[in-house]
């Protein structure tokens, strides 16, 4: 998805639920200004600021990128390509497991992260696992710092300021579950 289109549905999302953009700004942590540059197509969120609005307005990052199907089983078979995500010019892939279930309350997913991948600490509600498939990645923690590679994993409260970082020289590949915020 371009950034003007990102921009636009953002925008037409925000509208529908009658918000100001000083109003998303407050419920996501971003600044007016930068919000108002993503709604034009004059910025690229990162995953961690898309996140971060998507959470704010109450939509799963999945169904977002997705038309959404009826609520039954989500089912992807052995072969079957899941669906990928990379936002703006991310070297950042997500590969999509969970499905675009419109009330599913968990969000399934492969992220692959280039070597030099550091988004900024970024809490935001819920709870998340993470089990790392490939690669070594610095889980930064608050202040601490968790050295993890391949066959380690974790669960975090996600309201604790957390990141993942690639400081690495190979690409570092990591299975996620986490919940999702959804507004009824």
């Amino acid at each position: 998805m371009d950034n003007k289109t990102l921009g636009r549905k953002i925008r037409r999302l925000r509208q529908e639920r009658a918000e100001t953009l000083e109003q998303l700004a407050s419920r996501c942590g971003l600044s007016v200004g930068f919000l108002s540059q993503v709604e034009r197509g004059l910025s690229s969120p990162s995953v961690a600021s898309l996140k971060a609005i998507l959470d704010a307005l109450g939509i799963p990052i999945s169904q977002f990128f997705q038309a959404p199907i009826p609520d039954r089983a989500a089912i992807t078979k052995a072969g079957e390509a899941p669906y990928q995500i990379r936002v703006g010019s991310s070297e950042t892939v997500y590969s999509m497991l969970s499905g675009s279930r419109p009330n599913r309350t968990i969000e399934a997913f492969i992220a692959e992260y280039p070597p030099g991948y550091a988004p900024p600490v970024l809490p935001h509600e819920g709870e998340e696992f993470a089990f790392v498939l490939s690669g070594r990645v610095l889980l930064v923690l608050e202040e601490e710092q968790h050295l993890l590679e391949s066959g380690d994993s974790f669960q975090i409260d996600s309201t604790c300021p957390h990141t993942i970082r690639n400081s690495g020289s190979e690409p570092a590949k990591i299975l996620w579950a986490q919940t999702l915020k959804i507004l009824r």
